[in-house]
């Protein structure tokens, strides 16, 4: 027999451990895997914690420099602003009278400098500015456009944007500067903000770390308690020695970052330069606002997509606002040069006829003896006059048409009557300048029209008369009429004024309809050369009613201007009766009005003694009232019947026309509904003459009276026509 001398195999020690410890290895290993997944997370956080310490650090200083690129931009945008209107204003070579605040939108917000150092509003009042010695230091020293921070007396604070005039006279006083006042709120809201929640926050600190202006949100939290950086960070228990760098960049107002540990919270802090005089102070505990996002990548992820878009907004909206502002500066700028162009216009064109009239009525003065001279300089003074008049209606109406406030009207229309009408108060006009002023209709018109009759007739008077005033003696003007059928109910109405004047070239033709606009040539030279407005009345007008205006013409030619206009057909009144006013003999007039009693309510006196001298070479008997409610009062205290008519001014003190006719229809008397009344105003339009009407007026008289308009009053009223 043979033995097996091989026996079992011989087993691993640590085989052998294992398998006696097997339960003991198994933790072993299940604590190291968690000591280093523990060791891992730690690492990972850490790496984490630096991450986003680091990310915190830097938004936090992207976000101080896109507060202080806010603040340049805005500083950059009153600046400009500033250097606009002080070069509009310093352009004018004129004194500036009182009408300068119309320059600006906000005539509160600015001051102007004398040169004896004092501030003054818009108004010509005093303003106190507390601690302006610099400012006019500065002024003095012809500085350029700079910012600082100011106190109102009774007003508050503002963050003041001052320029050098020129010695800029204004009602004689000599300005040599200019002050725009931006609210101390402006730059506070766009710097003291609050962040991460309200946990951190942007200060604004002066020079000797004092804040002026803090968030309105600072919670209890917050690095600075109180005003004083210094003394706030000595109670946080931070060495003198750590915030000494701090302290030297804000005397200096330079820029530092650095960050502190107090109580237990990392705070960084950031000083940048606002202005000249302020720093910008933001804080932010990054130990604490970071905690949100240790929890895991994807927060810091959302946190850094959030401020990257926040970023991005801000520039955006940044970049927008600086685009918006800069083209605000521009439309402002825009703006002022065309109120002082339109100013320049008016002022002579005003003042030409006005200087006549006062010219002519010192000379008829000084001329009472000699009656053909007072008699001529009366007849010219006149004719001023009606000029005036002219001129001062095309403005209204210019600025009625810019504000959307004309309306046209639709009403039953002759246009052989319109036309007729134009040639009566044209021909002399054109007599006298010896020019061949003529009529075509084109073909006969069977029908009326509706249309807006007084809108037509004004377009039609612009253009004549403006042909009139450049057609040289022994030229022609011609008016034409005809009509082309749009369909079975209109017709497209075609007024035609033809001249041999001087003509336009083809530049001036292409922007011949924007108002204060006129060719210079040697018909333009005269002493009325007009306001430039007439051509753009009628362009606007006629566009109002659906048509258009177009022009051809040739240097030393002539013109010819057509406007077309859709007009609704409607058939003719039978038995159409024109009225004849305007041919009613003075003597017939007279017969009817001798001895009647009109009440006259007119508060200015001269306007009244005027009025009532006119009514008395009529035969009227006139009774005077200086307001409504005297003119009431002697309403009701004369007999019934006593008064044929009232003329009735509307602005009046203590009671105005429309409320005084609102009490006199209200009395409980026989005439009180009958007694026809006259409105009497200088305001002339259509709301105007609705709102008398509403009150209970028949007719509307506009300032300054016209005589022969009022006799056509007068002869309806005796007619029996007491309508508007």
């Amino acid at each position: 027999m043979t033995l097996d001398k091989s026996g079992p195999a011989k087993k691993n020690r640590f085989t052998v451990f294992v398998g006696n410890h097997k339960e003991v290895f198994i933790n072993i290993v299940l604590v190291c895997v968690l000591a280093c997944s523990v060791i891992f997370l730690l690492l990972v956080n850490q790496r984490l914690r630096n991450s986003v310490q680091k990310e915190r650090i830097e938004a936090v200083d992207q976000i101080g420099y896109l507060l202080t690129e806010r603040i340049s931009q805005l500083k950059d945008t009153y600046r400009t602003q500033v250097e606009a209107v002080a070069y509009v204003i310093s352009q004018e070579n004129r004194e500036v009278n009182d009408n300068l605040s119309d320059y600006f939108e906000k005539p509160e917000e600015w001051l102007l400098l004398d040169q004896e150092g004092n501030f003054i509003t818009m108004s010509g009042n005093n303003a106190v500015m507390v601690e302006d010695s610099r400012i006019t230091e500065r002024v003095f020293r012809e500085e350029k456009t700079f910012s600082s921070f100011v106190s109102v007396q009774g007003r508050g604070d503002y963050w003041a944007f001052t320029q050098s005039l020129d010695n800029l006279e204004i009602s004689g006083r000599t300005m040599i500067g200019l002050c725009r006042l931006v609210p101390a709120k402006t730059f506070a809201d766009i710097t003291t903000v609050s962040l991460y929640n309200h946990l951190g926050s942007s200060y604004i600190v002066d020079r000797d770390g004092i804040i002026v202006m803090h968030p309105e949100e600072v919670t209890s939290e917050s690095l600075f308690q109180g005003y004083a950086v210094y003394s706030s960070l000595k109670n946080a228990g931070i060495a003198e020695d750590q915030y000494a760098e701090l302290k030297t960049a804000i005397s200096s107002n330079s820029e530092y970052q650095t960050t502190y540990v107090a109580e237990n919270i990392s705070w960084l802090v950031l000083a940048m330069p606002s202005t000249e005089e302020y720093e910008l102070l933001v804080t932010v505990p990054i130990s604490i606002t970071a905690e949100a996002t240790y929890a895991g990548l994807t927060h810091l992820m959302i946190a850094v997509v959030m401020v990257c878009m926040a970023g991005g907004i801000i520039l955006f909206y940044n970049q927008y606002n600086l685009m918006r502002k800069g083209r605000d500066v521009q439309v402002q700028f825009a703006k002022a040069a065309a109120k002082s162009d339109f100013m320049n216009k008016m002022s002579h064109d005003i003042r030409t006829p006005l200087n006549a009239v006062v010219g002519l009525h010192e000379l008829a003065l000084e001329s009472m003896d000699d009656k053909e001279t007072v008699y001529d300089c009366i007849v010219k003074a006149q004719v001023s006059n009606k000029y005036l008049i002219s001129l001062i209606n095309d403005v209204l109406d210019m600025s009625r048409i810019e504000a959307g406030k004309m309306k046209i009207n639709k009403d039953r229309i002759d246009l052989d009557e319109i036309v007729n009408h134009v040639m009566q108060m044209e021909s002399q006009a054109a007599s006298d300048a010896r020019i061949q002023f003529t009529y075509e209709e084109k073909e006969t018109f069977s029908t009326d029209y509706i249309g807006d009759s007084v809108r037509i007739r004004q377009c039609l008077m612009n253009l004549v008369s403006n042909a009139i005033k450049f057609t040289p003696p022994d030229g022609t003007v011609l008016l034409s009429l005809g009509r082309t059928p749009l369909d079975d109910q209109t017709d497209r109405i075609s007024l035609t004024v033809e001249d041999t004047g001087v003509g336009m070239s083809e530049d001036y033709i292409q922007h011949i309809f924007t108002p204060f606009e006129q060719e210079k040539n040697s018909m333009t030279n005269s002493a009325h050369t007009g306001s430039g407005l007439g051509l753009s009345i009628v362009y606007n007008l006629v566009k109002m009613m659906g048509g258009t205006v177009t022009v051809t013409s040739k240097k030393n030619v002539g013109s010819c201007f057509e406007v077309l206009i859709p007009l609704q057909r409607i058939e003719k009144e039978k038995n159409n009766q024109k009225k004849q006013e305007d041919t009613v003999p003075e003597a017939v007039l007279k017969a009817a009005l001798s001895g009647k009693h009109i009440l006259l309510v007119e508060d200015h006196p001269i306007n009244r003694q005027i009025i009532t001298r006119l009514l008395e070479k009529m035969e009227l008997v006139v009774d005077a009232a200086e307001n409504g409610q005297i003119g009431v009062d002697k309403f009701c205290s004369s007999e019934v019947d006593y008064y044929s008519f009232i003329l009735m001014d509307i602005k009046m003190p203590i009671m105005d026309g429309l409320e005084a006719t609102k009490a006199i229809r209200h009395l409980d008397r026989a005439d009180a509904q009958t007694i026809p009344i006259i409105a009497l105003s200088a305001n002339a339009f259509e709301e105007d003459m609705k709102a008398s009407i509403d009150a209970g007026m028949q007719m509307h008289l506009a300032k300054p009276v016209d005589i022969v308009e009022l006799k056509k009053v007068l002869m309806r009223i005796v007619k029996g026509e007491n309508k508007t």
